[in-house]
Order: C-alpha cells, then structure tokens, then sequence
C-alpha cells in the first residue's frame, strides 16, 4: 500500500477519535500508543518546508465548537493539523506528526 494512502486511511481513522476527544491545546499530550505526537511545528512552517497539503477535514467537535483538520506531507513524513474556528478562542492551533506507536514493531524490509 502506498505511504500517501497509508497515511490518509490513518488519518481517517484518527478523525473519528479525535471528533470524539476533548478540546486540543499546543501543548496537548497525545497516548504513548497514538501513532500522532503532539509538535512544535506550525502548518505554516511545515508549507513553507515544501510539505503539500493532501487533505482538509471540517468538521464539528460536539460542545468543543468546529475546527478544520489539514493533512500535509513531503516524502514519508505527514502531519495533521487541528485548526479551530475564529469563535473557539480557547482553543489554540495545533500540529501532530504521524509516527510508529511505541507498542508498534518497526516495519521489516
């Protein structure tokens, strides 16, 4: 299966966990086991580091308000980023890389 495909039906998956968790913040912290960690890097700093966006997801977020998920990737590295609607100021922009679980082997070639 091709990374990009790969990517996007873990994204997917992802969506329908997320749409169900509480409100993210920058400094949020993700489950040892998610395959997306939490990162510095803002959507606008990974565009300008030759990431393309692939995806975009509006979706709403029950009581928490709506926000629109943006999925970027270059080569073999993806990020999703969670950006909030203007009315949500309690809630801040965030980015998380797609990354191997820690419970996960690593692939075998």
């Amino acid at each position: 299966m091709p990374f990009r495909t790969a990517a996007l039906a873990a994204a997917t998956a992802s969506i329908a966990l997320f749409s169900a968790a509480s409100p993210l913040s920058a400094n949020a912290q993700t489950p040892p086991d998610s395959q997306w960690r939490a990162s510095p890097l803002t959507l606008s700093t990974l565009l300008q580091d030759g990431y393309k966006i692939v995806a975009v997801v509006n979706g709403a977020r029950g009581n928490a308000g709506s926000a629109d998920t943006i999925f970027v990737q270059r080569d073999q590295s993806a990020f999703k980023c969670i950006d909030p609607s203007s009315a949500d100021a309690k809630t801040k922009a965030a980015c998380f890389e797609l990354v191997q679980p820690s419970g996960a082997a690593p692939e075998s070639k």
